[in-house]
C-alpha cells in the first residue's frame, strides 16, 4: 500500500515518513515562492497593486481550498462553525500573525538591514522553548545546538553589510533598542502563533482542513481591517482592489496561498520546530537560486550559511554528529552476564555422575 505507518507510528507514504516529505516540499515551495516574487516584481507594471490586498486574496484562496478539500472528503462546511469555543480558539493564533506584522512593519524603519535580518531569526529558538514550555516536548542539547548552528548559518546567508550612511549615523541607541525589542516581540509572537496552531491540529478531533478553513476566515478579518484604517484604504476606494493585478500576480498569491497550507501540514504531521528548520533551509535555497537566475554575487557569508545550514538540519534529525564534540550520550552497554551452568546427572556403567551443560 502506498499510505501505511512506521514503526513510531507515524504515516508514511511509499514507505517514507509523511512529516519528511512535508518538510522538503515547504524548503522547495518557500524558496521557489521567494525567487518568483523576486522576479514578478522586477517586472514593468508588478508594483501597482496593494501588497496587502494580495495578503487578502491569499487567504481567500486559502479558505475556497480548504472548502473544496472538505466537499471532497464529504465533509460538511458548516461544521467549522458549528464549535463556537473551538472555532474561537483559532482566533489566538490569527491574531498573533497580526502582532507580528505589525511589530515587524515598525522595526523594519527603527533598524539597519543586517540588525533586522540577525534579531529576527531568534524565532528559531523561541519557537523550541515555546514547544518546551507548552507542549511538553524534550529537546536534547545536540538539537539545541543544532537550531543555533541553523540561526547562524541563515544569518549569514541574509547579512548585508551595512552601507554606513547618514541614516545609521542617525539611529539613536534608543531607536535601536526599541527595534531590537518589537522585533523580539515579533519573533516570540510568531513562536507562540505556531506552537498554539499545532496544539490545535494535534490537541482536538477537529481535522487540519476545518483549522486551515477558520485561520483563514480569523486571518482576513485582521487583515481587512487594519487595511481600511491605513493610507491604503483610501488608495484602493479611488483605484479598485484588483488595481495592478496581472496572471503573474495571480501566480504568487496561487504559490503563497498553497504554501501556507502546507505550513499547516507540516506542523500536523511534524512540528512548530521542523516548520522554522525548513523555512530557514528555504532562505538558503532561493539565495543559492538568486546566483543563477539573478546573477548574484557568490560571497563568503552566503557559502559558510549554506554549509551551516546543511549541516544543521540533519544534525537536528539525529542523522550526523559533531564528531569529537558530539553532545550525544553514549550508547547504553549492558553488563556481561555469564551464561547460567545446569548439571545433569547421567547413569552410566560406573555409577551416576554429573554432567555440566554450558
Amino acid at each position: 500500500m502506498a499510505v501505511g505507518v512506521d514503526a513510531d507510528g507515524n504515516p508514511t507514504l511509499f514507505g517514507v515518513p509523511i512529516k519528511f516529505l512535508v518538510c522538503c516540499l515547504l524548503v522547495v515551495q518557500n524558496g521557489g515562492a521567494v525567487l518568483l516574487m523576486r522576479s514578478v516584481r522586477a517586472l514593468p507594471g508588478e508594483k501597482e497593486f496593494v501588497t496587502q490586498t494580495a495578503v487578502i486574496m491569499q487567504e481567500c484562496l486559502k479558505a475556497c481550498t480548504c472548502m473544496a478539500v472538505m466537499k471532497c472528503q464529504q465533509l460538511s462546511v458548516s461544521q467549522a462553525w458549528g464549535d463556537t469555543v473551538e472555532t474561537m480558539k483559532t482566533s489566538v493564533p490569527a491574531l498573533l500573525y497580526l502582532v507580528q506584522n505589525n511589530l515587524q512593519y515598525v522595526a523594519v524603519g527603527l533598524l539597519d538591514a543586517p540588525t533586522y535580518a540577525v534579531t529576527y531569526q531568534t524565532k528559531v529558538f523561541w519557537v523550541a522553548i515555546c514547544s518546551a514550555v507548552f507542549l511538553g516536548r524534550q529537546i536534547k542539547n545536540q538539537q539545541w545546538f543544532a537550531l543555533m548552528i541553523l540561526m547562524g548559518g541563515v544569518c549569514a546567508v541574509q547579512y548585508q553589510p551595512s552601507t554606513g550612511g547618514k541614516d545609521d549615523a542617525s539611529q539613536s541607541v534608543a531607536m535601536r533598542a526599541t527595534g531590537v525589542c518589537m522585533l523580539l516581540g515579533a519573533a516570540l509572537c510568531s513562536s507562540l502563533a505556531a506552537v498554539s496552531f499545532e496544539k490545535l491540529l494535534k490537541g482536538s478531533n477537529v481535522d487540519m482542513w476545518t483549522r486551515n478553513l477558520q485561520l483563514a476566515f480569523f486571518s482576513i478579518i485582521c487583515s481587512a481591517v487594519p487595511l481600511l484604517l491605513s493610507s491604503d484604504g483610501s488608495r484602493i476606494l479611488e483605484v479598485g482592489f484588483f488595481h495592478g493585478y496581472t496572471p503573474l500576480t495571480w501566480t504568487c498569491i496561487a504559490m503563497n496561498a498553497w504554501g501556507g497550507l502546507l505550513v499547516g501540514a507540516v506542523i500536523k504531521y511534524a512540528d512548530a520546530i521542523l516548520k522554522d528548520i525548513s523555512i530557514g533551509a528555504s532562505i538558503c535555497v532561493s539565495a543559492g537560486g538568486s546566483v543563477f537566475l539573478f546573477n548574484a554575487e557568490i560571497t563568503w557569508n552566503l557559502v559558510i550559511g549554506i554549509v551551516f545550514v546543511s549541516w544543521a538540519v540533519p544534525l537536528y534529525a539525529g542523522r550526523a554528529s559533531l564528531g569529537l564534540f558530539s553532545m550525544a550520550p553514549p550508547p547504553e552497554t549492558k553488563a556481561y552476564k555469564p551464561v547460567a551452568q545446569t548439571e545433569v546427572v547421567v547413569m552410566g556403567k560406573e555409577g551416576p555422575h554429573t554432567v555440566s551443560d554450558e
